[in-house]
């Protein structure tokens, strides 16, 4: 039900009227910094959309809300690409939504980062929601509304805010070790390790980047971010050779570039509230929207943070 969700008592509000109201199809904007958030509150709607105990809620309990949560629903489809979704999915969604429910319900369709369509996949989602079928929905989420404008024109906006510390039941060291991340900080808390009781260094960023591409578990991950923010609070101290190490241990991981991309934006977090210049920052949570030669960027990125 929405009251499990801790936080953004407005948006559950607003979403448990629109249910109430029970509209014959629709589109929603999600947009928020969290993106994992993002997508809890889209599966809690589909779930509202479809479930039969509550007009206005869901159960959490029935097998439509359960099929749903774990993504196995056949009238669900969540399409997902952190590099921005290309047009051939969204045209293989219009096929798709041409064809009646499997399951007698309603149809939903989630977008995940809509902020990176490009313009071929921007109007290609365009002609799909300007006269959308009967019980379709489409829930699209973003980080900002950098959006193409008739999207947003034709979308009900919800602003999902970052669930706080007090929400989250952690400490506000913790909180902003993980940048508010709330799926990281649930299954932190699963943890038996916590953070007070570890130790980085930034020279084993390299270890920590072979153990997480290896494992890719939380814990790999966690040491990543201190040995981030180790380099960042001692940079100022180490010998240019030591900081040239750190660039290529990074560099010879060979991390993806979705990866990378999330490790940049992590130290820029760090750094973030400190950074005076702003278009500066700008440019470089932007800066993989275009070919870089990744080797030079990160030499100049941790060099000037």
């Amino acid at each position: 039900m929405f009251k499990d969700i801790k936080s953004n008592e407005k948006a559950k509000e607003f979403l448990k009227k629109e249910l109430k109201y029970n509209r014959k199809a629709g589109t929603y904007i999600f947009y928020g910094l969290d993106r994992e958030l993002l997508k809890k509150f889209a599966k809690a709607f589909a779930k509202g959309l479809n479930c039969k105990e509550y007009l206005d809620d869901y159960c959490d309990s029935c097998e439509i809300c359960k099929r749903i949560e774990r993504e196995t629903h056949a009238d669900l489809e969540i399409l997902d690409d952190i590099t921005g979704i290309k047009v051939e999915k969204i045209r293989e969604l219009s096929v798709k939504d041409s064809i009646a429910s499997y399951e007698g319900g309603k149809k939903i369709y989630i977008l995940r980062d809509v902020e990176k369509l490009r313009k071929e996949s921007s109007n290609a989602l365009l002609k799909l929601i300007e006269e959308p079928n009967e019980d379709s929905f489409f829930i699209l989420l973003a980080n900002s509304l950098n959006i193409l404008p008739t999207i947003k024109s034709r979308s009900i906006l919800v602003k999902i805010e970052k669930e706080s510390a007090e929400d989250l039941d952690i400490s506000e060291e913790e909180y902003s070790f993980f940048q508010g991340n709330s799926k990281e900080i649930e299954e932190y808390k699963k943890q038996d390790k916590k953070l007070k009781d570890m130790v980085f260094s930034y020279e084993n960023i390299g270890k920590s980047l072979e153990k997480w591409k290896k494992n890719r578990d939380l814990l790999s991950k966690i040491d990543i971010y201190g040995n981030l923010r180790d380099f960042i609070n001692v940079k100022e101290y180490i010998n240019r050779l030591d900081k040239s190490f750190f660039v290529e241990e990074i560099y010879n991981s060979n991390l993806e570039r979705s990866e990378l991309e999330e490790l940049i934006k992590y130290s820029i977090g760090i750094k973030g509230k400190e950074l005076k210049n702003l278009e500066k920052l700008l440019e470089l949570k932007g800066i993989f929207k275009t070919p870089i030669n990744i080797r030079n960027f990160l030499i100049v990125f941790f060099n000037e943070i």
